[in-house]
């Protein structure tokens, strides 16, 4: 018995030291709330000493005697954390003040994922992430900063390695599906000219645009409006300037969306061995994702409104097992040909399949798509232009016009398909989404009527997916009742359903 738990603690490993840093942020995180605490211990000082202490001074010991704790906790951390592989299990003991351990099954790991921060790559180091289905919001353990090849170790003996294979095509080859043979991975990489282009028509352009357009609205109102260069400005603002700032502000968002999605998916490469698909990208910070095929719950089809116009495509799934909310959609693939869809279906989704047909919604619902929606835009435009300043007003006349077009377009999106033991949703306006759901992975389905549907005979139905902590959900909207009791029965496996 001695023995074997000398053999046991032999065989206990540390992380590297670099990994100190991760420690020293996460000691940072947690202390974050005890900022507060020093300007008042600078202004208790006097009171303290009794007599008059040099602020600055002691300013500058306050901050280096906490740099100095965050490392003492940076490096206890380290030195206390400890982890080894036994038999089928992941076992890891760490804590500061609490030691705590825990046991990881092999059976229970949902996935293995690393990634390859700027300051492991320097140290040649990999981040190697474990998750489970009873994680919280983030990873069941962490192992920071370790060897390739001892996370290549790590992932083989808890049965998540991968066979060595032929090198990937390179980034400026045209891609292609291989074809699946017996025992050899199917491989699909992202070539440089698709990276460029998405990049270039990414929807990050937006959220760029909204995040600088409200830090300097919040800075115009908090400091900018007041100050003496605003009104010099404004004095000679002109409608050409305003214009052309608009413009390069425009031009710089869109820049700063490509720079940040090209180092996000630049060098993708998806895999697909023995029920796993392993996804790699990333430039600054290489990310590696590898997922079991039976955690994928549904799929997603997405043409944004500029990518349809090159007749491209992104293909997400839904992956069933993580609490965090971004992390359940997974980039299969971010950039492919519409007409390459099936082929990508049939090597990497072979469970899943597109819909042949498509059965649209009733043209009884075009007033709950197109005319409701109008006319609330049209009552808050009135509002506008009784509101908003003169120069401004008449932008408001657009809004109905905008909402009228934006329903008329959803209103011609909208249907459903059922094939196959597969329920299809289409839905968008400017883009043109595709939710393709298995009835086995469906954890619930509920059915809805308004008033105003019910005088139409239409209804809707929302359907959920085991997938983060409320699970994903899709909708049907305004379908004809019976193609929603249909639907209904079909989803419950009763064929008797008459409810609606």
């Amino acid at each position: 018995m001695a023995r074997f738990e000398h053999a046991a603690a032999s065989a206990e490993k540390r992380l590297h030291p670099v990994s100190m840093l991760y420690f020293l942020v996460r000691s940072g995180k947690e202390t974050a709330g005890l900022l507060p605490l020093i300007p008042v211990c600078i202004l208790l000082a006097d009171r303290i000493f009794g007599k008059e202490v040099d602020r600055f001074l002691l300013t500058a010991l306050v901050i280096a005697g906490a740099a100095i704790l965050l490392i003492a906790f940076a490096w206890l951390r380290w030195r206390r954390f400890q982890y080894r592989i036994e038999p089928n299990v992941l076992y890891i003991e760490h804590g500061l003040w609490v030691r705590q351990k825990a046991w990881i099954s092999k059976d229970r790991i949902l996935s293995l994922d690393t990634s390859v921060s700027v300051y492991d790559r320097l140290f040649g180091l990999v981040r190697l992430e474990v998750e489970t289905a009873g994680g919280d919001d983030k990873p069941e353990a962490v192992l920071s900063s370790i060897t390739a090849a001892e996370a290549a170790r790590i992932q083989e003996e808890l049965g998540w390695s991968r066979r060595a294979a032929a090198a990937a095509p390179s980034a400026g080859e045209t891609s292609r599906l291989d074809e699946p043979d017996s025992g050899v991975p199917s491989r699909l990489q992202l070539p440089l000219g698709r990276t460029l282009l998405l990049s270039a028509t990414s929807g990050k352009f937006g959220v760029v645009w909204l995040v600088i357009a409200g830090g300097g609205l919040k800075l115009w109102d908090q400091w900018l409006r007041e100050s003496a260069i605003w009104a010099y400005l404004y004095d000679r603002l002109t409608a050409v300037n305003f214009a052309g700032i608009v413009v390069a502000y425009a031009i710089v968002t869109w820049l700063l969306a490509f720079a940040v999605t090209f180092l996000f998916v630049y060098g993708f490469r998806l895999e697909l061995e023995e029920g796993r698909l392993t996804i790699e990208r990333g430039l600054a910070e290489k990310k590696r994702k590898v997922i079991a095929t039976r955690r994928i719950q549904a799929v997603r089809v997405t043409e944004n409104a500029l990518q349809r116009l090159f007749g491209m495509a992104s293909v997400r799934i839904v992956v069933a097992g993580s609490s965090d909310e971004d992390k359940k959609t997974v980039d299969l693939y971010p950039l492919v040909r519409v007409s390459e869809l099936p082929a990508l279906f049939e090597t990497f989704l072979p469970d899943y399949r597109l819909p042949k047909t498509w059965n649209p919604v009733s043209r009884k619902a075009y007033g709950h798509y197109v005319t409701v929606p109008a006319l609330l835009g049209l009552l808050a435009a009135g509002a506008a232009i009784v509101w908003l300043p003169t120069g401004w007003r008449w932008c408001a006349i657009l809004l109905p016009v905008i909402v009228w077009r934006t329903g008329a377009m959803e209103f011609r999106q909208a249907a459903w398909s059922l094939e196959e033991g597969q329920l299809g949703i289409r839905s968008g306006s400017f883009s043109k989404q595709i939710a393709l759901i298995p009835r086995f992975r469906v954890q619930w389905h509920r059915t809805s009527q308004s008033p105003l549907e019910e005088g139409k005979r239409l209804a809707t139905l929302k359907v959920a997916v085991a997938s983060g902590k409320s699970g994903a959900r899709f909708s049907l909207r305004h379908a004809p009742a019976s193609d929603i009791r249909k639907l209904s029965s079909w989803l419950s496996g009763s064929e008797k359903r008459t409810e609606l």
